[in-house]
């Protein structure tokens, strides 16, 4: 049984040991009614006297404006609150039991799938990972050929003058560079985007993992 059936089940309980008590009061104690009334075993119901030479005491529902009761004696009416809301209390224990079996199935369900998928997501993770490192070891390598690339064009630009000859091969360093440099650049995008799925498949690993934890309140 969920908590919440359990402290329903308690409730049931303490308001029908408070129905005996109000009886008891009822027989031999005479109670305050107004103290009465105003409980909050009585909240959303309106109870009150109506006018006339003959008045009599009414109880209505406060969600649909349905009389209750109805009696020219005040414990009367309060005794047939009472008893409606003791019945809707025990159909609402009823309703809740008769589901419990059910919520349990579907969290055993969903524990299984939670297993599941985070074994599926981890695989996932670790793949992009090493996929972002074997990237990043490109980067590193190709960064490294570029700038030794840009030192040596440096150098065969200050000797153009004084040597003519080693145009051609300078032209040829140059485009080397350029598609150095272009290679570059395409790494670096695949690795934004791969950086930007990591994130991705990691929040949503975290917001599958909150709304499998999450217990919302039975209704």
């Amino acid at each position: 049984m969920t908590k919440f059936s359990k402290i329903l089940t308690v409730f049931v309980a303490v308001a029908s040991l408070a129905f005996v008590g109000f009886a008891i009061a009822s027989t031999f104690g005479g109670p305050d009614w107004s103290d009465v009334m105003n409980a909050d075993y009585f909240d959303g119901y309106k109870i009150a006297k109506s006018e006339g030479a003959e008045p009599v005491w009414q109880a209505t529902r406060g969600s649909d404006s349905e009389q209750v009761a109805s009696s020219k004696v005040l414990p009367e009416v309060l005794t047939k609150v009472m008893d409606e809301v003791q019945q809707q209390n025990q159909q609402e224990l009823q309703d809740l039991q008769a589901r419990e079996p059910v919520l349990k199935e579907r969290i055993k369900v969903l524990e299984q799938k939670k297993v599941t998928d985070e074994k599926a997501l981890q695989q996932h993770i670790e793949s992009l990972r090493k996929r972002l490192s074997s990237l990043s070891d490109q980067e590193s390598e190709l960064t490294s050929k570029v700038t030794a690339t840009a030192v040596e064009a440096r150098k065969i630009e200050r000797q153009i003058k004084s040597r003519r000859e080693d145009i051609f091969r300078l032209n040829q360093q140059v485009e080397e560079l350029k598609a150095d440099l272009f290679r570059l650049n395409e790494i670096r995008a695949q690795l934004r985007d791969v950086d930007f799925q990591l994130k991705e498949h990691l929040d949503r690993a975290e917001q599958r993992n909150n709304l499998l934890n999450y217990n919302p309140p039975a209704k």
